[in-house]
């Protein structure tokens, strides 16, 4: 993990390539320095690796919307194995209801949340904007 990695994530955010798994892999890398530290970036918190967790989440969705699955129930619907704290995900999700860019969101008590993406590219970017201000962060 380096500054030049958060600098290529900030770009593929710039160029509209940004994965999920990329996100999800970044998370799992600072989860394991957080006690540690990485030479080079500031000091990560536990909120900010979370918070990485819940944008790889919405991203995934995103994902499984443009290959038409909305409700992939076993490739994006768990949030379980996908993040440590599901208030921030209720957050965002919140938020986004707000916004009117997902409807119809189901919460389901063994860990499922369904709803339908809106507005895809206004839902992209949000997201983006989401992820680029918690890399900045990190990064500087």
């Amino acid at each position: 993990m380096s500054v030049n990695e958060i600098t290529e994530l900030l770009e593929k955010i710039e160029n509209g390539t940004l994965k999920a798994a990329e996100l999800a892999s970044l998370a799992d890398r600072l989860k394991a320095t957080l006690y540690t530290g990485v030479p080079g970036l500031k000091t990560i918190s536990k909120d900010d690796v979370q918070w990485l967790q819940t944008y790889s989440f919405i991203l995934n969705k995103l994902e499984l919307f443009y290959e038409g699955e909305d409700y992939d129930i076993k490739r994006g619907s768990d949030w379980r194995q996908a993040m440590d704290d599901v208030s921030k995900l209720k957050f965002l999700v919140d938020e986004l209801e707000k916004k009117k860019l997902v409807i119809e969101v189901a919460w389901y008590i063994d860990g499922i949340v369904l709803f339908n993406i809106t507005q895809p590219e206004i839902y992209r970017k949000v997201v983006y904007n989401k992820v680029t201000d918690l890399l900045q962060k990190i990064k500087d």
